[in-house]
């Protein structure tokens, strides 16, 4: 196989790639709520399937002496995981960003008991490490509060870039194919 082939196959396929990324960020940008209800229910569908092989499995190896109960127990968990993950897409979304903000209060009061302590010890840094605890105790009120928008914010991100990256590679791609032209 020629290099010269091999590389005109890889830029049609990154020309491709490309404008599925611009598209899929857009979609990301647009619509961060409804991407994230989308991914929400996916989740759950999958998990769905999950308890259905799981319960399969049980069921056809029940009156093997090595069939245990973890298929069974596993098929369970997915199914109840499933439901609720179905019937409350939201509350799912939210879940998380919540309880990355209690971990982030957690830990920015244990940075203000040290600081605390860094004072008590006469430590000149002391009002420098207070200042940073009180912040990182202000951003997991922030997510414990607003995870929602948070978490829209974040997809957000992630499609703007999706679209820059997309569109750089495509605009790349035609100065190269421009330049390979002039050759």
């Amino acid at each position: 196989m020629n290099i010269k082939y091999s590389f005109e196959k890889f830029s049609r396929n990154n020309t491709a790639l490309s404008i599925v990324m611009v598209a899929l960020g857009l979609i990301l940008f647009l619509w961060p709520g409804k991407t994230l209800e989308l991914a929400a229910r996916i989740l759950g569908i999958a998990l769905l399937l999950g308890a259905a092989v799981s319960g399969v499995s049980w069921y056809r190896d029940r009156h093997k002496a090595s069939a245990g109960y973890a298929s069974l127990a596993v098929a369970i968990a997915c199914l109840i995981a499933g439901v609720i993950v179905l019937s409350a897409p939201r509350g799912i979304i939210t879940l998380l960003p919540k309880l990355v903000g209690l971990a982030v209060i957690v830990n920015g009061a244990l940075n203000l008991a040290q600081a605390l302590e860094l004072r008590r010890m006469g430590g000149n840094s002391w009002t420098s490490s207070l200042v940073m605890a009180i912040l990182t105790i202000v951003a997991g009120l922030f997510l414990l509060c607003f995870a929602f928008g948070a978490m829209k914010a974040a997809v957000m991100v992630i499609g703007a870039i999706f679209v820059y990256n997309g569109a750089s590679n495509l605009w790349i791609e035609s100065r190269y194919r421009k330049a390979g032209k002039r050759e």
